[in-house]
């Protein structure tokens, strides 16, 4: 994809005289002496071979078969020996290391699909371009919403197919996406990350009454079946989270995508319990509205908040246990299915937590206190997570919430984790934000920058996927401009590809570095060197380095070649066109949670 070089299969290839190094090696030993008195062995034994009977030669064919056994095993020995160190580093540095994804929306066909009832080869198609974007902005990670409203965009024994795709609510899916979108993303060498949203029903308001809401909805929604399971809020219809039927229902919602796709993680966003929103109060002056406000779940924590004198701890404690069962079922049936979050940027504020939140004033929207009642921070701390986006979508300069200071706090509530911490940045807001921070510059360059400055961020994800292809005719005026600007800026700054930073709470298996390098008239060749079983074990992709002469540094991105998809049923791979005149090549193998192995340096 970056230049002409071909990637073919080939049976195999002569041996020849390059030289393999291996990092983490050894230093070289030339047993040359050894050697010749080997060969000068052999070349005895054959000499009396010639003079032997027939029976005498058997015996002497034994013996020299031996020899040349021994022989084998000390050249063997010998080039294990000849090998250099060079020790590749464990650091999750920024560069070599970086997690880089975008969110692929499909409530109200934001992204993907951008219309209902296309066809299959439609659907199809236009996942394929997708994916070209996510290669041209080096994108090793892609999160797509398969469950936005109650629904599924996969096939499913418990959820409707998705209006999203069907187009009404009477048709089926015309495939299995889901399928589809997951095999085509990891040919591509990147991640798969299923995005569900847990509760709601609905995300437009409507004046109808419940029940008629509800008869909108497919007949098999889970909703329309069970109403006195559903909440309302501001007009918006969603699974009430206290009761232990809709835990377990989304429980086991998810747990059928993990069983029945090869996804690479559960990733949940931030809608648990409903935001806070406006309201005119008795005194005709706006203010804050909060779910609870007129009693919408006391119903429910009367029936079910035994032991619990505070409804808020208990809402809390709701999505607490949502996530613990999650986490451990998910990692007992795929340990090595990663489990995120993306929660809204502002956990809590300091004056309302003891200290705890970040700096931020008690007038903003926060999660823990008045509204979602999702303790992330708890979740971080008691590891039931592998990796957390926070959505921080302001600009340094937005008093209300400031980047820099939400920013810090959530890198030193990670810090002493096993939890991965990424950002998620507003892209959508360089179109439509009508604040000047983000009209007439770049902030998004900046927080990336600034991400680089704290030890704990391992990378971006960026929100919207629609707004990295500012050439839609969709887009126009300044904020055409800006995501314009945004797209050179981005293709800059992730001109390298990178590998997703390993997770430091799951289990990391074991990877086996290529065997049978080979160099021949500018052709590498190598196969698969795992012999072990286990999805955590097996190899998932190899790494082709391309060193200038003199200038081995594994540790630097701008030295990736090629990033190698393995295929199950392919034994041998190889890359032809190569320019060993200037460069040391070099090829590691990557397993599925990104630890790489020795690397296997080829000189000509």
């Amino acid at each position: 994809m970056l230049n002409n070089t071909n990637l073919n299969s080939i049976v195999d290839s002569e041996n020849n005289n390059s030289k393999l190094l291996k990092i983490r090696g050894a230093k070289s030993h030339h047993c040359f002496l050894g050697v010749l008195f080997l060969i000068a062995l052999i070349v005895g034994i054959f000499m009396l071979y010639s003079y032997l009977d027939d029976d005498s030669k058997d015996i002497a064919q034994n013996q020299e078969n031996e020899t040349l056994g021994e022989l084998e095993e000390e050249n063997s020995q010998i080039q294990r020996e000849d090998l250099t160190t060079l020790s590749l580093s464990e650091d999750f540095s920024q560069g070599k290391y970086e997690f880089r994804a975008a969110w692929l929306a499909s409530i109200n066909n934001l992204d993907f699909p951008k219309d209902q009832s296309l066809s299959t080869e439609q659907l199809k198609a236009n996942f394929l371009k997708i994916l070209d974007v996510y290669e041209l902005y080096h994108l090793n990670a892609l999160i797509m919403q398969i469950r936005p409203e109650g629904d599924a965009l996969y096939l499913s024994q418990i959820n409707p197919p998705s209006k999203y795709v069907t187009g009404d609510l009477t048709s089926s899916l015309p495939f299995d996406l889901l399928e589809f979108a997951v095999t085509q993303t990891h040919k591509r060498g990147i991640e798969f990350h299923a995005w569900f949203n847990p509760y709601r029903v609905t995300s437009n308001a409507s004046e109808l009454e419940t029940p008629e809401i509800l008869n909108t909805l497919h007949p098999e929604n889970f909703a329309r079946k069970n109403p006195d399971l559903v909440l309302r809020f501001q007009d918006k219809l969603f699974l009430n989270p206290g009761e232990p039927k809709v835990m377990d229902f989304v429980h086991q919602t998810i747990m059928e995508v993990v069983r029945n796709y090869d996804i690479d993680a559960v990733h949940l966003d931030d809608y648990f319990y409903p935001y806070a929103a406006q309201a005119i109060n008795e005194e005709g002056e706006v203010a804050p509205l909060y779910f609870g406000d007129n009693e919408e779940d006391l119903a429910t924590f009367e029936k079910e908040g035994i032991g619990f004198s505070d409804i808020k701890a208990w809402r809390r404690d709701n999505t607490y246990l949502f996530i613990k069962n999650l986490s451990h079922d998910l990692h007992d049936l795929k340990p090595y299915v990663q489990l995120g979050i993306s929660p809204f940027g502002i956990w809590g504020h300091s004056e309302e937590t003891d200290g705890l939140g970040s700096n931020t004033p008690i007038t903003s929207q926060e999660t823990y206190s008045h509204s979602i009642f999702a303790d992330t921070r708890q979740w971080i701390k008691e590891e039931l997570v592998d990796y957390v986006i926070p959505q921080i979508y302001w600009s340094k300069d937005n008093l209300a919430a400031p980047y820099e200071e939400i920013t810090t706090w959530w890198n030193d509530v990670v810090k002493g984790t096993n939890v991965n911490l990424y950002v998620g940045h507003g892209t959508y807001k360089l179109y439509e934000s009508l604040d000047e921070s983000w009209r007439t510059k770049n902030p998004i360059k900046e927080q990336i920058a600034f991400n680089k400055t704290l030890d704990q961020i391992k990378g971006s994800a960026f929100f919207r996927f629609s707004y990295l292809v500012p050439e839609k005719s969709y887009f126009t005026g300044p904020g055409k401009e800006n995501l314009v600007a945004h797209a050179k800026d981005l293709k800059e700054t992730y001109k390298n590809m990178a590998i997703i930073p390993k997770s430091k709470n799951l289990s990391l298996g074991n990877v086996t570095p290529p065997k049978q390098v080979k160099l021949s008239n500018n052709t590498i060749s190598f196969s698969d060197g795992n012999e072990l079983y286990g999805e955590e074990n097996l190899t998932k992709a190899f790494l082709i380095y391309q060193f200038p002469k003199g200038k081995v540094d594994s540790e630097n991105p701008e030295y990736f070649f090629r990033k190698i998809v393995a295929e199950s049923n392919q034994k041998v791979y190889a890359l032809n066109s190569l320019d060993t005149e200037q460069y040391t090549y070099g090829v590691s193998a990557l397993n599925r949670l990104h630890r790489e192995s020795d690397i296997i340096l080829i000189n000509p």
